[in-house]
């Protein structure tokens, strides 16, 4: 932060009551209780009334940071009580409302000094009349805090407002991937390699981070801007943990067309990779053919169709990597479903080149006992998952140092866009390898 070179005038706020403020000047060579003398002149408080300046961060103010305040930043009074997140709304305007739901509403901010635009999602208090809600709002707050990619919504602040709860976000003026889709699907291959390689980035950091999705659909991707090449997956209220060795946090919850065979026969619902990579597979078939591949009439057909992995292939239109990943991911073990690694190199080895002549081992997943053993290769070996108590949402991930995969490649050969980690893959070097 530059040195004050010269007088500048710093909006103050009255800390728990935003409606108030003035603005201060401040001087080169001036004491923390000097602007605190101006402060309280301006805004009607008793000379000897003992208060304390805050900045946006809840840190207080000392005289060592006089000569680094920058005005850009609103400072905020205390007169004795506590810093409290939800004076932050004071660096907000609203510009308008994105979306209004039976829990709260979506609006579209504006920060008054840097003018960058973030969504605030409120969540009303009283909506919440469960459990299992409480459970589910807590939950996203800890898993964003925790993620950080670039395919991943970012999460800046938190804070309780008038009986509220309130999400700063990043803004993603793009839309939903759904409804970007009514125009425009069946998308071209180039374009699904494109989403594909960053859905699955950005799910197997999640894996790495020990963090199942469990709701992934295309209202849950969102693009970034209106030029519609950078994705972002939001919406981790049902996120689980999990851990080798032992089981995941249980949940039947999900979306009707993304869930696997598994959780509707009522066999396994712990929190498992297996149920994300369900889920893409659900994704990446829209993608390609404009229709999910369990959509029928009625509820009852789709669950049927689902727990026997009855659906139609792939067009013949459609190049033969895409036929062999969808069959691959869509399959009714979760133990012999492509992990997110073996996902994300097929992927990457077929973007540039999808007339290269497919690999020998099986597309078909085979159920029978005698041949079973011979099927599963090193990239299919069933996980066992470790139970997290319900009282633990998340915890930091303590994966180890990650390594740069570079993407394969010619230079004589076409290429097309990628995720925008693609020229250097970021990966654990531990993976949860099938």
């Amino acid at each position: 932060m530059n040195l004050i070179e010269r007088t500048k005038l710093v909006p103050v706020f009255l800390n728990k009551n935003i409606s108030i403020s003035c603005e201060s000047q401040v001087r080169e060579g001036m004491s923390i209780e000097d602007l605190l003398s101006d402060c309280k002149e301006k805004l009607n408080i008793e000379r000897h009334s003992k208060c304390i300046l805050y900045d946006s961060q809840g840190a207080e103010l000392s005289d060592d940071d006089i000569e680094y305040i920058n005005e850009e930043e609103p400072l905020f009074l205390s007169q004795g009580e506590e810093f409290t997140k939800k004076s932050t709304v004071a660096l907000y305007k609203e510009v308008k409302k994105l979306g209004q739901g039976g829990f709260g509403s979506v609006a579209l901010y504006e920060h008054r000094y840097t003018h960058d635009q973030v969504a605030i999602k409120s969540i009303k208090l009283k909506t919440l009349l469960s459990p299992e809600d409480i459970n589910r709002v807590y939950s996203e707050i800890a898993v964003l805090r925790e993620l950080k990619h670039p395919n991943i919504v970012k999460l800046y602040n938190t804070f309780t407002l008038n009986e509220e709860i309130c999400f700063v976000m990043e803004y993603c003026s793009g839309g939903e991937l759904k409804e970007y889709l009514k125009n425009h699907s069946p998308l071209p291959e180039e374009k699904v390699y494109n989403i594909a390689l960053q859905i699955v980035d950005a799910v197997r950091f999640c894996h790495n981070s020990k963090i199942v999705h469990r709701d992934l659909k295309l209202e849950n991707i969102i693009f970034s801007s209106d030029s519609y090449s950078m994705i972002k997956i939001v919406d981790f209220g049902i996120a689980g943990m999990f851990n080798l060795g032992q089981s995941g946090e249980r949940s039947d919850a999900g979306s009707i067309l993304y869930i696997p065979p598994e959780i509707y026969k009522s066999q396994d619902n712990r929190a498992n990779p297996a149920i994300d990579v369900w889920a893409m597979g659900c994704i990446f078939y829209y993608l390609l053919e404009g229709k999910h591949p369990f959509m029928h009439k009625t509820v009852k057909e789709i669950i049927s169709h689902i727990e026997k992995v009855d659906y139609k292939n792939l067009s013949s239109t459609v190049s033969k990597p895409w036929h062999k990943l969808i069959k691959g991911m869509l399959r009714l073990k979760p133990s012999s479903r492509w992990d997110t690694m073996r996902i994300q190199e097929h992927l990457e080895k077929y973007a540039d080149s999808p007339d290269e002549e497919l690999s020998e081992d099986s597309e078909e997943e085979k159920v029978t006992p005698s041949v079973k053993n011979t099927l599963i290769s090193s990239h299919t070996k069933t996980k066992s998952l470790l139970q997290v108590p319900s009282k633990h949402y998340v915890r930091k991930s303590h994966s180890p140092s990650r390594a740069y995969l570079h993407d394969r490649g010619s230079e004589n050969k076409k290429t097309c866009p990628k995720s925008p980690l693609a020229n250097h893959r970021v990966s654990n070097f531990i993976d949860f390898k099938k």
